[in-house]
């Protein structure tokens, strides 16, 4: 069968596969009503009686419509705002947690800040509501205030370049004795690998460097999964005395390329 007729037959069954009352898209659990019309699992929670009939809302399902709702396609619920993904159920919802056009949070200052948005629009509330986290450069000469290797210090900033944007993580573990940093694509994984970003930690008055590079992570990808893996800066406190000033400030340089290759080294000179 072409593609096309198959797709467009899935959609008509999809279609008729809604709730009575509320007209969302069926999932099981499936209800029935006295006059046998499907109920969703939210109507039934929160109602009585059928959207349709007025009729009693029973206990009972519809397990030929659930049978046949675990093997249908169906959208994303982001498909409104460009989502084309249709998948079936059990792997939807996996989808959607993960969707590019899902809606985000602000995750530099939850739960301070309940703003919500689409990608699009992240770099948009950062620069209003937190401009002292946004970089926008893909070269950034940076320093760390107050750098403290007996404390424990987390911050996340958001770096836009190339037309796109990336989370910033940075975590100072005293009880381990290191320093992580990871740069993840905030977009599709498979764009993830289209960049690399490389730290430059630097002494100033001495020719003293620890430069480390490596392929940018994945937004879905649990950050301190990548800190645990090793696959990011890994650096010991140790090593970082030999960098941080007397008023206790570290500098060093952030710089973000786009390479297809994949790369990950480290080097420390004098």
């Amino acid at each position: 069968m072409d593609q096309n007729v198959e797709a467009e037959n899935s959609g008509r069954v999809i279609n008729l596969q809604e709730c009575s009352t509320c007209h969302d898209t069926l999932a099981p659990p499936i209800y029935l009503c006295v006059n046998k019309h499907n109920i969703c699992r939210r109507c039934k929670e929160g109602l009585s009686t059928c959207g349709i009939c007025n009729d009693k809302i029973l206990d009972e399902r519809n397990t030929l419509a659930e049978r046949l709702a675990e093997k249908l396609p169906y959208p994303c619920v982001n498909e409104n705002v460009g989502c084309r993904q249709k998948l079936p159920l059990q792997e939807l919802a996996i989808h959607e947690a993960v969707c590019p056009h899902r809606l985000y949070c602000c995750v530099p200052h939850q739960p301070r800040c309940r703003w919500r948005g689409r990608k699009f629009q992240i770099l948009e509330h950062m620069k209003d509501e937190h401009k002292e986290l946004v970089w926008i450069k893909s070269y950034n000469s940076l320093v760390y205030e107050n750098f403290d290797i007996h404390t424990d210090h987390q911050c996340m900033h958001l770096l836009s370049c190339f037309k796109e944007i990336f989370w910033c993580h940075s975590k100072r573990d005293s009880k381990q004795g290191k320093l992580y940093e990871v740069l993840q694509y905030i977009g599709r994984r498979e764009k993830a690998a289209n960049y690399e970003y490389e730290f430059e930690f630097y002494s100033k008055g001495s020719n003293r460097t620890a430069v480390f590079k490596n392929t940018v992570q994945c937004e879905n990808d649990d950050v301190e999964d990548i800190y645990s893996s090793g696959d990011c800066l890994v650096l010991d406190l140790k090593l970082l005395q030999h960098f941080i000033t007397a008023d206790k400030k570290l500098y060093y340089n952030l710089k973000l390329m786009k390479i297809p290759a994949h790369s990950c080294n480290i080097s420390y000179s004098e």
